[in-house]
């Protein structure tokens, strides 16, 4: 994979989040990959990559990205990664979530447009999936037909997703701007600076030695998968994905990852005790582990083809 970026010069929007931060550090590691890195805050930039600032391949810019971008660089690639995948945030912010799905995905296909090359990875989600069926399914990147309702408390986030990919292959139908999209299942993994997602509240949690309360009545299995393999899959798919095409990113049940929530706390409180020889424990309200809600395994079939795999699973 080092070889394929050589000499590249990249734009990763969102740097200072989960998988923008993860991605920065893999192509850094490259050596010989031109990388800018766009957030909000510089404070975060400047300690998140403080042993590349002296770097002449490593740059930052700062800036939102719903804002009109005014550097002129060239890219080859632009990495999309802003935006907010908080659950608080989407209750209380909604405008803010659109805005940076959809406006901040059209100031970086604009960007391409005028500068008349260069790809576009459109970071879009497992929430353009829905699922009525009652059941745990397997989908394909083909079954969008089914999809949140409108009163959902998480349909600005999941509705905007299903309009940047919309957007993207739009810009390529009409202004032939080269986009390839990274659809991702639910990625975890280290990050300093953690949003306010329950994975990560839960191992502050349980580090601290408070028990995790869990309140829900069901909780659906989803598909995750650790950052550093989504990072390997959506270098792949930046590479070699076909322009206006959507690849899922995802463990398709590989190694346990086809988790609920309440799993997933399991997991961490196991290991919180075992760090930090404690007693915590999850502790489940109202809940009854037979009326799990439908879940999602996101096949990854698609993606692997892409470097000569066949069926579903690893990447490594």
């Amino acid at each position: 994979m080092k070889n394929l970026y050589k000499n590249k010069s990249i734009l990763i929007t969102g740097a200072t989040g989960l998988i923008g931060s993860n991605l920065t550090e893999k192509l850094m590691e490259y050596g010989d990959v031109k990388v800018t890195v766009l957030a909000r805050n510089e404070s975060k930039i400047k300690d998140l990559f403080a042993k590349h600032l002296n770097n002449n391949n490593f740059k930052y810019i700062i800036q939102d990205v719903t804002e009109p971008f005014k550097f002129t660089e060239e890219f080859d690639y632009i990495f999309h990664a802003a935006g907010a995948i908080s659950g608080d945030v989407i209750r209380s912010f909604p405008v803010d979530i659109i805005n940076a799905n959809i406006e901040g995905t059209k100031n970086c296909l604009d960007y391409l447009k005028n500068q008349g090359k260069g790809r576009m990875i459109i970071f879009s989600s497992a929430t353009v999936y829905g699922n009525c069926t009652g059941k745990d399914i397997v989908v394909q990147e083909k079954d969008t037909t089914v999809t949140d309702s409108l009163d959902s408390p998480v349909c600005p986030y999941s509705q905007s997703k299903r309009m940047v990919e919309t957007l993207g292959k739009s810009y390529s139908k009409q202004y032939g701007v080269d986009v390839v999209i990274a659809r991702f299942s639910y990625v975890y993994g280290f990050t300093k600076y953690y949003p306010n997602t329950a994975f990560f509240n839960f191992i502050k949690k349980a580090l601290s030695g408070e028990d995790i309360i869990l309140n829900g009545t069901s909780f659906a299995r989803r598909d995750n998968i650790y950052v550093k393999d989504a990072i390997k899959f959506l270098l792949l798919v930046a590479m070699y994905g076909e322009s206006s095409q959507s690849y899922n990113i995802s463990s398709m049940n590989q190694g346990g990852n086809f988790a609920a929530i309440d799993e997933i706390a399991e997991k961490i409180v196991n290991a919180a005790n075992l760090i930090k020889n404690s007693r915590v424990k999850v502790v489940k309200k109202y809940f009854d582990d037979t009326d799990r809600d439908a879940g999602i395994v996101m096949n990854n079939s698609k993606t692997l083809a892409l470097c000569g795999f066949s069926g579903g699973g690893h990447l490594l």
